[in-house]
């Protein structure tokens, strides 16, 4: 079960959204509820330049215009909590450096699952922030859409499977979720036919596993031919009316102005419906 759930609310305009997902997630799991806001870095919203080389309306201004966000969101998270039987905690952070990574990270470190948006240009500091978040807090991250509202996650899952240790780890973070599922298909895309002779584990003995926890569980290959994998993953989402995709997330954790790999990006840039990731 997930007992403690962290939700990262940064705009006014996603956190209905969001919280969309983050409570019914909560009150499902009988889980503690953490909201928690950063406000912006100085730098990060003055395109890096210091108080000094800024009129001062401009700084009091902007500085006007995050305060009153950080407010509504936080109005917005204490009315829909409220209104529900969930235990729940508002964190209101203000970040003092351009590595608001940080932040998030120390918040995430403690949680049983993270629910965060989709990166859209600006937001999350051009997507380095969720890349640290992902790839160095050690916990699983729910993505959401910036796109559509999703008042309900995990019903039909779909597990992409390629014999990794980032694939392994996200599978068994999912378990709360997969548990409670009324389908999972483990896919395997574009196996090597060798695969059996390399130990890597295949689809077929990840179902047995999950099987064994209750989970209804069942393998399936698909072959991209001619598309890409991430494409190939989208358009089986599609076609199998999932509503949670789960997958491995893969990069280099030491490096911090590292890129996703090309299939982790892809399906993050044109997400359909929320992922869990785990590295």
């Amino acid at each position: 079960m997930f007992k403690t759930i962290l939700v990262c609310l940064g705009s006014r305009d996603r956190a209905a959204a969001l919280l969309d997902v983050a409570l019914p997630l909560a009150e499902r799991h009988d889980a503690h509820l953490v909201g928690l806001h950063v406000v912006p870095s100085f730098s990060n919203y003055a395109g890096g330049m210091t108080p000094a080389e800024v009129p001062v309306e401009f700084f009091e201004e902007n500085r006007r215009l995050m305060q009153a966000e950080a407010e509504a969101i936080e109005r917005m998270f204490a009315e829909r909590t409220r209104a529900s039987a969930i235990r729940s905690e508002w964190r209101r952070e203000e970040a003092t450096s351009p590595n608001q990574h940080r932040v998030f990270n120390r918040h995430a470190m403690c949680a049983d699952l993270v629910i965060a948006g989709q990166a859209r240009d600006a937001e999350w500091g051009g997507g380095t922030i969720l890349v640290d978040l992902v790839m160095g807090s050690g916990r699983p991250v729910l993505l959401v859409p910036y796109a559509g509202r999703f008042d309900r996650i995990g019903d039909r899952v779909m597990l992409t499977w390629n014999a990794t240790r980032e694939a392994a780890r996200a599978a068994f973070d999912a378990l709360p979720i997969l548990k409670d599922a009324s389908h999972v298909r483990v896919l395997a895309i574009d196996p090597s036919e060798d695969r059996s002779h390399t130990g890597l584990a295949p689809a077929d003995d990840l179902a047995v596993t999950l099987a064994r926890h209750g989970v209804k569980a069942e393998a399936a290959t698909s072959f991209s031919d001619t598309i890409s994998i991430a494409d190939d993953i989208l358009s089986r989402l599609a076609d199998d009316g999932s509503d949670l995709l789960v997958m491995g997330c893969f990069g280099h954790s030491r490096v911090r102005e590292m890129l996703f790999g090309g299939v982790t990006r892809h399906v993050l840039r044109h997400m359909t419906v929320p992922v869990l990731m785990s590295h």
